[in-house]
């Protein structure tokens, strides 16, 4: 999918909101995330954000902290099926900003949601609770676990899983029905309540815990796998993947799925063929990269997937 284009500099940055029947999955991981927030135009706008970055730049420099806590109080109440960043802008000219001041507010803000981590929180929070449909031809995104995931457990003896950047826990939930012992951790709070309450319904249980990965505690021969699916962890970091190396017991196991294509900053999207250069510390058992749309439809035409091995 392509990433939407820089508006007019002349207008309002514009967050599409998604269409009244799509939804954003309770029971599914971060893959539908991303997907979501293309489609809510939340990724366009961080991506062509430098558009309004350099407008703001020509005039005074705002009170970033002051911009940035007035729009993200006002933001946490914002109606789920507004437009968020020009409603935001009408907010602020109704109430007597200057059209220039306004767009220099929303391009601070614009880019402090690249900056500051309770931006995305926020930002994954508002899409996990919008409601869903269950149709992925209508949420455009899979209510099942990656086709990847599945195939690679097949056969492999249970043990303690780490799921990266877990989401709505569609990952984690299959993997407790199929007898792991499991934990999702993940930045949005929405998120996690979403996955418990699918492991509930699905008769199963998973741990989960509200973190960053900066701030969560991997620990110290501690899974047998880590699960890091469409997940925007940092793995161009070589402390972050010594961390996971560290984490994992004897011949554990790390299974990778992502973008490999230019995309917003955030996104840790890869090179062709980085990947294995990160994890060279590593055993590759499998790894490829495909043309094509991730496995529930959503943005992206090169994927990249691999399952590596931790020397003993």
């Amino acid at each position: 999918m392509d990433v939407p284009r820089s508006p007019d500099p002349a207008s309002a940055p514009t967050f599409t909101p998604p269409p009244s029947s799509a939804q954003a999955g309770a029971t599914v991981g971060r893959c539908c995330l991303l997907q979501r927030l293309v489609h809510a135009g939340i990724l366009g706008i961080l991506a062509t954000g430098l558009v309004f970055v350099a407008l703001a730049q020509t005039q005074d420099k705002p009170d970033d902290d002051a911009v940035w806590k007035a729009f993200i109080a006002w933001f946490k109440s914002v109606p789920k099926d507004a437009d968020p960043f020009r409603a935001y802008t009408a907010k602020l000219e109704q109430e007597g900003v200057p059209k220039s001041e306004a767009q220099r507010r929303v391009a601070a803000i614009v880019r402090l949601f690249q900056e500051r981590p309770e931006g995305i929180e926020i930002s994954f929070d508002w899409i996990f609770s919008q409601p869903r449909t269950g149709t992925p031809a209508e949420d455009r995104m899979s209510l099942t676990p990656t086709v990847f995931l599945v195939d690679a457990v097949k056969g492999m003896k249970p043990g303690v899983v780490l799921d990266v950047g877990t989401g709505a826990g569609r990952n984690a939930v299959y993997l407790a029905r199929q007898g792991w012992d499991v934990t999702g951790i993940d930045i949005s709070q929405v998120a996690l309540d979403a996955a418990r309450a699918s492991a509930a319904k699905a008769g199963t249980s998973i741990r989960t815990e509200k973190a960053a990965y900066d701030t969560f505690d991997f620990g110290v021969n501690k899974w047998d796998l880590i699960v890091i699916v469409f997940a925007w962890a940092p793995v161009e970091d070589p402390a972050f993947v010594a961390k996971l190396r560290t984490s994992l017991r004897p011949g554990g196991l790390v299974l990778f799925e992502h973008f490999c294509e230019p995309m917003a900053p955030m996104i840790h999207a890869l090179k062709p063929n980085e990947l294995k250069t990160f994890f060279a510390d590593f055993d590759i058992r499998s790894y490829e990269e495909t043309e094509g749309t991730a496995d529930w439809g959503g943005p992206g035409s090169h994927i990249v997937r691999m399952l590596a091995r931790k020397r003993s």
